[in-house]
């Protein structure tokens, strides 16, 4: 029988090219839509806070013309001219966004010095509680309260160095983040004077998990590596750890499919499981 090996060849690479293909399109869709969604969102929401604003002012507005203060700009000669021209209402209209857009400032610029006082952080919590407590827009808001706080809080210098943490036993380390040196209080229950706050998360989603723990100095190791890298080995589960981790074009969506694997890790597992059980089975040695 002829060997169709060699003719065969030809399909299996332009299978290959074809998937290569196909990973480098989805990896062009997915950068494209990473960087177009924050900015659309962001976009969306000053439109939403600046037509909130604009509305607000329309009772305002309404005042002035029934005092009769609008009927006397329309007659100075510039705003007529703007009318006879047919412009006005375009002007009228970028003047309400940079209103607006003044408004919208001021109230934060408000808020945040209410904010920087005891008592106004009193009201702000009791407005928080109010927020949280409705259901649905509750959760929403509290995850962006909490994302606010973090960037506000320089002090705390979150994240200040990623160590190596003895966590589940000897000679077993596991990706942490020093946060900051743990509570008087802490240190006091603990009979240590040198405890550390850390945070170990939990991959590939360092952001809705992890466990925060207090660690004596002793079992945190140095390590050479910077946050960044350590939050993009935790992202991709190991995969970008190594030296050519800087290189992004070296993760293959093939490696993240690997990572997600789970049959092969359930296959495993209990492959392993077996071989322990018949380890410890005399009758079928």
């Amino acid at each position: 029988m002829p060997d169709d090996g060699p003719a065969n060849q030809p399909s299996t690479s332009a299978r290959e090219a074809g998937q290569s293909l196909y990973e480098g399109s989805l990896d062009v869709v997915m950068t494209g839509i990473a960087i177009i969604v924050p900015l659309v969102i962001t976009l969306y929401v000053l439109q939403i806070a600046l037509q909130f604003v604009t509305d607000a002012l329309t009772p305002f507005v309404d005042l002035l013309e029934w005092v009769g203060l609008i009927q006397w700009i329309q007659s100075v000669t510039l705003i007529r001219l703007l009318i006879d021209l047919q412009l006005y209402p375009v002007v009228i209209d970028f003047l309400s966004e940079i209103i607006a857009v003044l408004v919208l400032f001021g109230v934060v610029i408000l808020v945040g010095f209410v904010g920087h006082h005891r008592h106004g952080e009193r009201v702000i919590g009791y407005v928080d509680l109010a927020i949280a407590s409705i259901p649905g827009v509750g959760t929403v808001y509290k995850s962006f309260r909490r994302m606010g706080d973090v960037m506000l809080d320089d002090e705390a210098e979150n994240f200040q160095d990623i160590k190596l943490v003895e966590f589940f036993g000897d000679e077993q380390y596991v990706l942490g983040f020093e946060t900051s040196t743990s509570p008087e209080s802490v240190q006091q229950a603990t009979g240590d004077d040198e405890m550390v706050t850390m945070f170990i998360p939990l991959a590939p989603n360092p952001v809705t998990g992890g466990f925060l723990t207090h660690v004596p100095r002793s079992q945190v190791v140095d390590l050479d590596m910077t946050i960044e890298e350590g939050v993009r080995s935790i992202l991709t589960s190991g995969v970008a750890a190594g030296e050519d981790a800087d290189d992004p074009t070296n993760v293959t969506m093939g490696d993240l499919e690997k990572v997600t694997d789970f049959e092969r890790l359930q296959d495993a597992i209990s492959a392993d499981d077996s071989g322990h059980e018949s380890d410890g089975d005399p009758e079928t040695e």
